[in-house]
């Protein structure tokens, strides 16, 4: 069946994000807080494991942004043991894209303007909250017109691989799963995700060096290279 839509995810496909640990350092400095950076991915990582458990992983894209976030860095200020963290978590969450390093890909926007130019639909299915999304495109310079639809965790509460998170974007279409594509890095996350509700995978893998035929997935280093499924 014809290609009508092609869907992505963002960090990674079509952004090159931050290290988290980066940041944080960087923000804490202009507080003037210093904390060494292996001190702080310490910190990070044990903040992770906490809310990756059931309880707190529940709550992701159904807490409202402020309030979610700010939970994340009051985690990771007390695990860093820096007095008034409550106070100063507010601080993180306000900082974050002051500090944080976002930048397209170079094949990104021209990718979307060729498909938009052959009348294709174009749509992001991302893991973050809306507002970080729109954060993440302004800063990167990728205009957030270049999709026809955005679906971030907080748009309907649910985030890949849940089917309804790509389902969502293919309603907002009006396509159906097989007349779509959708292109991601990760394989649980973005390639059997898609592939669980019809959806044609290709997965980018930009540091690879070429393509895995072992693995038996639609893999590209490029997104250029995806109009040989279209």
């Amino acid at each position: 069946m014809k290609v009508k839509a092609v869907l992505f995810d963002l960090g990674e496909t079509l952004v090159r994000i931050w290290a988290p640990e980066i940041v944080f350092k960087r923000i804490l400095d202009s507080l003037g807080v210093d904390r060494p950076v292996e001190e702080i991915r310490e910190a990070l990582a044990r903040t992770d494991e906490q809310f990756n458990s059931p309880g707190y992983r529940s709550l992701y894209g159904k807490t409202p942004y402020q309030e979610y976030w700010g939970m994340w860095s009051s985690t990771v200020l007390k695990n860093l043991g820096i007095p008034g963290y409550e106070r100063l978590a507010g601080e993180i969450v306000a900082r974050w894209f002051e500090h944080a390093d976002c930048q397209a890909y170079p094949d990104a926007e021209e990718t979307l303007v060729k498909l938009r130019r052959m009348g294709l639909k174009t749509g992001l299915v991302s893991t973050g909250y809306e507002e970080d999304v729109y954060a993440i495109l302004e800063k990167s310079g990728l205009q957030k017109e270049l999709f026809d639809v955005i679906v971030g965790a907080d748009t309907i509460g649910m985030v890949k691989p849940h089917p309804e998170a790509f389902n969502h974007a293919l309603e907002k279409l009006r396509v159906k799963p097989e007349e779509a594509l959708f292109i991601g890095d990760k394989t649980d996350d973005d390639y059997r995700g898609a592939e669980g509700v019809g959806i044609t995978p290709i997965l980018i893998r930009r540091e690879a060096g070429g393509t895995s035929k072992a693995s038996g997935l639609r893999t590209v280093t490029s997104l250029r290279e995806i109009f040989q499924f279209i």
